[in-house]
């Protein structure tokens, strides 16, 4: 198999590419381990490409009065803006691709399983 026949998939960048979540570590997966001679990986950490460091403060997707932000609770910054302007530039660049393995439960990557905090309506 070549290089240009393999199939390209997007992954999050902390399953088993890079030391870069939150505490500064990687997640070992035994199925992206058995992948990767097969893909051709595209790695993306939208935290990260955003700006923000390793290690981090963690960041949240708060919902309040029906909008969900994206919301870094220990500085109170809302990160929503840059992470809607970093998700489209990216995919913007994005040739054709075969598919998407992103971390489940991530406030940047999690599709349906990531958890919603609410917050005290004032």
């Amino acid at each position: 198999m070549t290089e240009e026949s393999k199939p390209v998939v997007v992954i999050s960048k902390c399953l088993e590419i890079a030391p870069c979540r939150y505490n500064g570590e990687m997640i070992t997966d035994s199925f992206v381990q058995k992948l990767a001679p097969h893909v051709t990986f595209i790695p993306v950490c939208p935290e990260v490409e955003i700006g923000l460091g390793v290690p981090r403060h963690p960041i949240r997707l708060v919902t309040s009065q029906g909008e969900t932000r994206l919301i870094q609770p220990a500085t109170g910054q809302d990160l929503s803006a840059s992470m809607q302007a970093f998700s489209r530039d990216f995919l913007s660049t994005l040739d054709e691709v075969d598919g998407f393995i992103l971390k489940s439960r991530s406030p940047s990557c999690g599709l349906r399983d990531s958890k919603r905090y609410p917050t005290v309506e004032k």
